[in-house]
């Protein structure tokens, strides 16, 4: 009996861990698709334009330090972040981390836009990128199998038709 107890005490954290997991994946992605869109607008101003044009050209190992400073520059801001809920100002804290991580997120995800060619060009990195887009492609494929997602998509995609169909009602095509 206890056996079995554990085994869906395991079963349970396991599916938790796997749902938070997917939730955080899909969050940052759909930040870095917000971002990167955001970004590539501004990446048509001609200063910038420059700018992510010596970015794009790079080499690899170069290319790998201009991916890996936003992220650099953030940390003292998530550790204010830490700093602001230890010390009681708990939604000032959420604040600052989310503000830097959406920052954050935006500037990496135009920095690996420019860079990816040249870091898929190290060994390692690929690899790495590789065995992610792989683990992403798993869990995705997990989370979008079970029940209550099948059952949220069917209600998305309804609500979604719904409101085309109420707006097409008053406002045409």
């Amino acid at each position: 009996m206890r056996g079995n107890l554990r085994m869906l005490l395991a079963t349970v954290a396991r599916g938790a861990f796997t749902l938070l997991a997917a939730l955080w994946i899909f969050l940052e992605e759909w930040i870095w698709d917000a971002m990167q869109a955001c970004m590539a607008w501004l990446g048509k101003l001609p200063g910038v334009r420059w700018c992510e044009a010596r970015i794009a050209g790079l080499p690899p190992h170069a290319a790998l330090v201009a991916f890996l400073i936003p992220g650099a520059i953030l940390v003292p801001f998530k550790l204010l972040a830490v700093w602001l809920i230890a010390r009681g100002h708990a939604l000032l804290g959420v604040e600052v981390f989310i503000l830097a991580k959406i920052v954050g997120t935006a500037f990496l995800a135009r920095i690996f836009a420019l860079t990816k060619p040249a870091l898929l060009t190290i060994g390692w990195f690929a690899r790495l990128h590789a065995a992610f887009t792989a683990w992403r492609d798993r869990l995705y494929a997990y989370v979008k199998s079970l029940p209550a997602c099948q059952a949220a998509g069917a209600w998305i995609a309804a609500a979604r038709g719904t409101l085309r169909a109420w707006v097409r009602s008053r406002f045409g095509n």
